[in-house]
C-alpha cells in the first residue's frame, strides 16, 4: 500500500506513548545497572464515589477521587526512594496526574498531550521516578484540572528526610474549598471565565482532609509536625475568615489543648493555590 505523503507516519499520541515508554525503560535499565532497589509501587484509581463531605444530617456528596478517597491516599516515601505509580482511569473523561513540586523526568510530569498522552477512560498509565527532595508535595490532574480538582481529585505526597525530625506526630492537613449546594451536592458551574481570570473558583465549604473540621485534639507538651497543603484553586487566608461547617452556615474551627479551647490560626498568612506550609520547631515554614 503506497504511503500518503500528506499523512504523518506516526501520530502525536503514538509518539508520546513511545517517548514515555522509552523514558521508563531507560530509568529501569539505569537503575538495574546501578543496583538501585526496586521501585515502591502505588496504585491509584481515579473514579466517581460518594463521600460524607459535610456530614449528618446532609447526604453524601458525589465526588471524583482516587481509590475511593478525597483527598486521595497519602503517598509517603523516603528521600532517595524510587516510586512506580500506576493510575487507572475509571472516569468518564480523560485525565493525567501531575506531581506538584517534585522534580521528575519530563515524560512523567503529567502535562496532557505535551509530555504524555491523556489517560483515556478505561486506560492506565505508569509513572516512575526517583524522589530527590524531602518535603510536602501533592498530586492532582493536569487534564481539565479546574473541574477535576474541584470535584475532589487531589492527594498529599510526603517525602521524609533521610533523618526525619524527632516529633511525636507528623500530621498532614489537605485543605479543600468546595462549592456545594444546600443539598451538599457539588455546584456544576465550573470553568467560569471571570473566576478563572481572577482568584479561582470560590467555594463555600472548607474541609480538612475531605471533611468539615470540628476539633483537633493535642496533648500538653506534645511535639507535632503539621504539614498544610492547599488543594483548592483559590487563595485562602489562614486567619480572619470563619470556616464553613455546612452549606450556607458559618462555624469556627477550633482545637483543644489541655483543658482550654482556642480558635485555630497560623498567623496572618495567605495559603496560595497549591502552596504549602509546615509548622515545626515552633515556626512556620513555606
Amino acid at each position: 500500500m503506497p504511503l500518503d505523503p500528506l499523512r504523518p507516519a506516526i501520530d502525536r499520541r503514538s509518539f508520546l506513548m513511545s517517548a514515555a515508554s522509552l523514558a521508563c525503560a531507560s530509568l529501569v535499565l539505569r537503575d538495574a545497572r546501578a543496583g538501585v532497589p526496586a521501585a515502591k509501587e502505588v496504585n491509584l484509581v481515579a473514579a466517581p464515589a460518594r463521600l460524607p463531605i459535610v456530614g449528618a444530617p446532609y447526604p453524601e456528596t458525589d465526588v471524583w477521587c482516587y481509590s475511593g478517597q478525597s483527598p486521595g491516599p497519602e503517598i509517603r516515601v523516603r528521600q532517595g526512594d524510587h516510586v512506580r505509580i500506576v493510575v487507572d482511569n475509571r472516569l468518564s473523561e480523560d485525565t493525567t496526574v501531575h506531581w506538584h513540586g517534585l522534580r521528575v523526568p519530563n515524560a512523567m510530569d503529567g502535562a496532557p498531550d505535551v509530555t504524555q498522552p491523556s489517560i483515556q477512560p478505561g486506560e492506565s498509565f505508569s509513572y516512575e521516578f526517583a524522589v530527590r527532595d524531602a518535603g510536602t508535595y501533592w498530586y492532582h490532574p493536569h487534564a481539565h484540572s479546574a473541574e477535576q480538582v474541584g470535584r475532589g481529585l487531589a492527594g498529599a505526597f510526603i517525602v521524609e528526610e533521610q533523618n526525619p525530625l524527632p516529633v511525636d506526630r507528623d500530621v498532614v492537613w489537605v485543605l479543600g474549598d468546595w462549592r456545594l449546594r444546600r443539598d451538599a451536592a457539588i455546584a456544576e458551574d465550573f470553568n467560569n471565565p471571570m473566576e478563572m481570570s481572577m482568584s479561582g473558583r470560590i467555594g463555600n465549604t472548607v474541609t480538612i482532609n475531605g471533611r468539615v473540621p470540628t476539633r483537633f485534639e493535642v496533648r500538653s507538651g506534645e511535639r507535632i509536625r503539621l504539614r498544610l497543603r492547599r488543594a483548592a484553586d483559590r487563595t485562602a487566608r489562614a486567619r480572619g475568615r470563619p470556616h464553613r461547617a455546612r452549606p450556607g452556615h458559618a462555624r469556627r474551627f477550633d482545637y483543644r489543648h489541655d483543658r482550654s479551647t482556642r480558635q485555630f490560626g497560623v498567623g496572618d498568612r495567605h495559603v496560595l493555590p497549591g502552596s504549602r506550609l509546615q509548622a515545626r520547631r515552633g515556626r512556620l515554614q513555606r
